[in-house]
């Protein structure tokens, strides 16, 4: 905006951020997609975590353990060779009432390095690992 003496308007912050961390179906980008997730969990014990990705297009489920949904999702990837250490967590609703989105932002430490990733789902969980695998797909760009 310096350089050109203009505003940015909303939809074009929108629009820089969403191409900067949200792959869509319309604007595809990164190894990893999200497709499914199924998670149980009892009292006192680990998360046990099975979840669908595509890498590079091609279907693969993987499946581990955690102390929560993130940590077994960062498990999962580490046993599929992609280091990832959670530094900083974050997570809002976009708006009120129960069937709001949720947004959620990781910083991460992926194979060595710090990258940001944002998830937005209306499941928290889902958010969460979107947001992980926005930082990985990011980090392997």
């Amino acid at each position: 905006t310096d350089d050109q003496g203009g505003e940015v308007f909303p939809d074009q912050m929108w629009k820089i951020f969403v191409d900067e961390y949200l792959p869509s179906e319309d604007n595809k980008w990164g190894r990893f997609r999200f497709t499914s997730l199924n998670q149980s969990s009892t009292a006192g014990r680990d998360v046990e975590l099975s979840v669908d990705l595509l890498d590079n297009q091609k279907q693969i489920t993987l499946k581990g353990s955690g102390n929560g949904p993130i940590s077994a999702f960062c498990n999962v990837m580490q046993s599929y060779g992609v280091d990832i250490q959670v530094a900083d967590y974050y997570e809002h609703a976009m708006s009120a009432g129960g069937d709001a989105s949720a947004a959620a932002y990781l910083e991460c430490s992926v194979n060595g390095g710090t990258y940001w990733g944002v998830g937005i789902d209306p499941s928290t969980t889902t958010a969460s690992l979107k947001a992980v695998i926005s930082a990985v797909n990011r980090a392997l760009r």
